[in-house]
Order: structure tokens, then sequence, then C-alpha cells
């Protein structure tokens, strides 16, 4: 709607110019860029066209290189460079002036839904089946934008229409829940003209199942939420894969079965993608998005303990015998990654807390901040091939999801039983980790702790940390977090785990960032005030 008011705006600006050099019937032209609706919305091959133009709306945020951004907005994740401002989201400077690469209050893909369902009536479709599916897909492509901005925003100015004038796009926001109550609405109506089955990157019964789960977790509707989770489950069209948990994140493996809907980059189909910010300086990489301490502290150890409770944890050498996700998701000082496990190059693995070795935190802009980086997704950059111009898929739903769902569920609707245990079981032993102890978690309040450090680990660098802390209200006790530089020696040891361990110095005065958080206030982000600026009718969000 407000990205509609900037076109129309732009777009007379430019006939008033046009109009006053120009000689009569320069305007009565065919345009160059762009297909008239006089000439499309006829065939079944134009509503093929502009239903892939309705999933590019899936852009954002649903690529990866944003949803790893994203995780900076949580406790998971530090941004170093202030031109990104992913920073201020995450250390609670943000303001409603100045915001640019986060500015999610935009229409352009809500529009373009809008203009699929207002236009496909006028085509004849091959079978009706086949356009209240496609119908069904731009639905929930529209339901995805909606949801997300309303995690980011609140109330947000939604509608159904398409707009062609100025007037008519000053309209107001929503109203938060009347805005989920409408997606849920959306959802339940769309899954019957779904596919089980479909072409990757395509919408499925089960993706829209999968995202009526996540709906209900935010709204806290476990009853549904659980009784949706275990249809899922039942329908065995998804399952925990053959791999262990590294291996489920290479791009050779990016269609296994535990994905359910994929954002799908094509780098052949013109639309490729770059993850250099995300490596480190060695690589030429800008180390944009780092691991923060308070993630490493979340895995527990090999022996199904947090570092605690475990006597044989070392927090000098945090990094050795600890749940295999860690070395999958984060590369730390010592471990033997890539060209690290070079010796003639690199004697003692990834160097970042070696001072003067060009990866350590005040060697370089572009070093980590750190100590340590992520690698998951690209954990074997050979398969990657050029990290300025490469393309991989993102995981927007994956089965996990379902399985921790439906266990955190039930939990909460104080339904303990068996299915809860063994669906986290089934996350747990993909990762190698031993099943849940029934003795050691069998409250409520024990089981909740399990469910939510299974899903910080288990989600790390995919964006979906910050909607878990939004939906559980802990933001406030969690965000304002210190955020560290990593300091010590790499020894010569090489370690069971094939890396070097390591003897860090004690987190004293080595402070990055110290991140501040207001409660009732950087819950959402500010609404843009170029937006407030084109459109009186659209309010601040509470304390900007």
């Amino acid at each position: 709607m407000i990205t509609k008011i900037y076109k129309t705006l732009g777009t007379a600006a430019c006939a008033v110019m046009l109009l006053t050099s120009c000689g009569e019937g320069f305007l009565d032209r065919v345009p160059t860029d762009a297909v008239s609706s006089d000439i499309f919305w006829k065939t079944e091959t134009d509503a093929d066209l502009a239903l892939t133009g309705c999933y590019r709306q899936l852009y954002s945020p649903y690529r990866p290189e944003e949803m790893w951004f994203w995780d900076t907005a949580s406790d998971n994740a530090f941004c170093y460079h202030n031109n990104k401002d992913y920073r201020s989201i995450g250390n609670g400077t943000m303001a409603a002036s100045g915001v640019s690469v986060h500015n999610y209050f935009t229409y352009t893909e809500i529009r373009t839904c809008n203009e699929y369902l207002k236009m496909e009536n006028t085509i004849q479709f091959s079978s009706e089946a086949k356009r209240q599916q496609y119908r069904a897909e731009v639905r929930m492509i529209r339901a995805l934008a909606l949801f997300f901005r309303v995690q980011a925003y609140g109330d947000f100015p939604f509608s159904e229409d398409v707009y062609e004038t100025i007037d008519e796009a000053m309209v107001p926001r929503v109203a938060k829940d009347q805005l989920l109550s409408y997606i849920h609405s959306e959802l339940q109506d769309i899954i019957p003209a779904l596919p089980e089955e479909a072409e990757s990157g395509r919408i499925t019964k089960g993706a829209a199942q999968t995202f009526l789960v996540r709906l209900d977790m935010f709204t806290h509707d476990y009853a549904e939420a659980a009784q949706v989770a275990k249809q899922i489950i039942e329908g065995g069209n998804y399952k925990m894969p053959d791999l262990n948990y590294e291996q489920s994140f290479l791009k050779s493996n990016q269609y296994n079965a535990e994905v359910i809907l994929s954002f799908e980059h094509n780098k052949p189909g013109g639309f490729g993608m770059w993850v250099a910010e995300f490596f480190p300086n060695a690589y030429g990489g800008w180390s944009s998005v780092v691991p923060t301490q308070s993630l490493l502290n979340t895995y527990e150890t090999k022996n199904g303990l947090t570092i605690d409770e475990d006597p044989i944890y070392n927090e000098q050498n945090p990094f050795v015998n600890r749940d295999p996700r860690l070395r999958a998701t984060i590369l730390y000082p010592g471990q033997t990654w890539d060209k690290f496990a070079d010796k003639s190059q690199y004697p003692h693995g990834y160097p970042s807390i070696e001072k003067g070795s060009g990866d350590y935190w005040s060697d370089a802009d572009n070093a980590t901040h750190t100590g340590m980086n992520f690698k998951k997704f690209y954990s074997d950059p050979a398969e990657i091939g050029d990290i300025w111009s490469c393309d991989r898929n993102f995981p927007i739903f994956r089965y996990a999801e379902v399985l921790l769902s439906y266990a955190e569920a039930k939990m909460e609707l104080g339904q303990i039983d068996e299915s809860v245990y063994q669906a986290i079981d089934q996350v747990r032993q993909r990762a190698e980790m031993p099943v849940v102890d029934r003795t050691k978690y069998a409250t409520q309040d024990k089981l909740r702790e399990l469910v939510r450090r299974e899903r910080r680990v288990e989600f790390a660098y995919e964006g979906l940390r910050r909607y878990d802390l939004q939906r559980w209200g802990i933001m406030a006790d969690v965000m304002p977090e210190t955020i560290y530089h990593m300091n010590g020696t790499i020894t010569d040891n090489l370690n069971a785990e094939g890396d070097y361990d390591v003897v860090l110095a004690p987190y004293t005065n080595d402070i990055e960032e110290v991140r501040q958080f207001t409660k009732g206030k950087n819950e959402l982000l500010p609404v843009p005030q170029t937006v407030i600026d084109v459109n009186p009718n659209i309010t601040q969000n509470p304390n900007y």
C-alpha cells in the first residue's frame, strides 16, 4: 500500500515532465518495461508467469541472506557493521528515522498477490481445481508476507484491495489481533485446495499446515497446534532424514525428506546470491553475522547435560564434548574447517583468538568480533563455489519444527505423554544426541526448559529465535546481553573432534557491546518516519 503510494507519486511526477516536453500522442504507446494488462491475464501461461512473480515476493524476508541477518535481532547473533541497521535492532537503539536495510513496512509483496487474485478470473484454466490451487498458493504467500510484518510491527495497513489512486491508499493500520485472525482463516480455507506433493519450492498442504502450527504457537492456541502437528506427523509425507545435522544443511542435500517448503535461489536462471558477507576475513568475507557467547553456552554436552550440570565441562576449552550441532553450526577458534585445516598456513586451525592472524577482532573490521563465525548452510564451501556468486535453498519450514511444536504444545496443555518425548527424541537423535531423560524432564517446568533450549540450538541461524522470544514473552529478559570478544591461546593438542584445544581467558573487560532493551518498546520495530510522512493515517509504535 505504501509502496503503491510511492509508485503513484513517481508516476505522477514523470507524467508532468512528459506532458510539458513532448507532443500529443507520445503517451499513447505500449510500455517497453512491463506487460500491459490489456494483453496479459488471458491464458493459463499468463497465470503461470504471474504465479512465479508472486513466489518471487518471498525474497524478503525469506531468502537466506536476510534470515541470517534476522538472527541478529535476537540473542543468537551479533552484527558488527554499523551501516547494517540490523545492529540497532539487536542493541535496542533503533529509531524511526534512518531505517533502510530492515525496512519491512513495505507493501509490494502483498499488492502483487492482491493483483493476482483480482485479475486471474479473466483466465480460462484447464480445470477449476488448478485455478483454486493457484489461488491457494498466492494466498499463502500473501499470508507469509503479512505474518512477518505483524511480528515486526504489530498493527499493519493490510487490505485485499488493489488501490489505484493516492487517496485510496491513505489507509490506517489494522489491529494485530485482527490480522492474526485473518491469517488463521486464510490458512484454514486454503489447506483443502493444496496438493500433498508438488515440485520443489511450491506450496503444499503440508506447508500450509506447518504455517498454521507456527501461527497457533504464536497466538498460544496450543490445542489446535498439537492437533494439526499430529496430522502432519501421521500423514507420513515428511521425516527426519537419514543424515546427521551437518549433512542435512549441505547444498547437495537441500531436497532432503525434512524440508517442507524452501526459498530457492537459482544462479543459472539469473537468480543467485552471495554468501561472502558471512564468511571469515581469511576468505575475504565480512563476518557480518556472528554467534554470541549466550548461544554457545546453550548447547548441551554430548552427555545430554547443560554446561552447568556436566562436571567434565571446561569453560576454558568449551568446544569439546558438546552437542554436535555446535560444530555443525559454528566456526570457533582452533577448528580445522576447510582452509583452516591446512597446517602449513594455519597450524592451529581457525586463528580467531590469535592477535595478528587477520581474523582476530582488532586486526580488521571484517574479522569476527566474538571469536566465532557461522558456517551452517555452507559447511562445505567447495560445493558453494564462488562465494560472491552462488546459490542455495533455505528452509522456510522443516519437519523438526513440526515435531518440536507438537511437543511444546502438548507440554503447555499439560498433556505430557510418551508421544511428546518421542517427538523431541527424533530431533535429538538426528543430531546424534541422547534421547530425553524421562525422569529428569517429567514436569512441565523442566520440559519447558528443554524444549526451549532444543529450539534454540536446532534452529540457530535460521531467523526463528526472535519469533520464539516474542511468543514466550521473554525478550526483555534475554536481549539486554553483553557481547564479548574471545581471547586466549590455541594449543598444539588435537582433540577428539579433530580440532585444537584452546585455553580461553575469562570474560572480564573484553566487551564489544552492551545491548539495551526497553520493555514496551523494543518488542516491535519502529514504523519508518518516511512512511508516516507520506501517509499521515499511519501511526507510530509505542515509545518511538
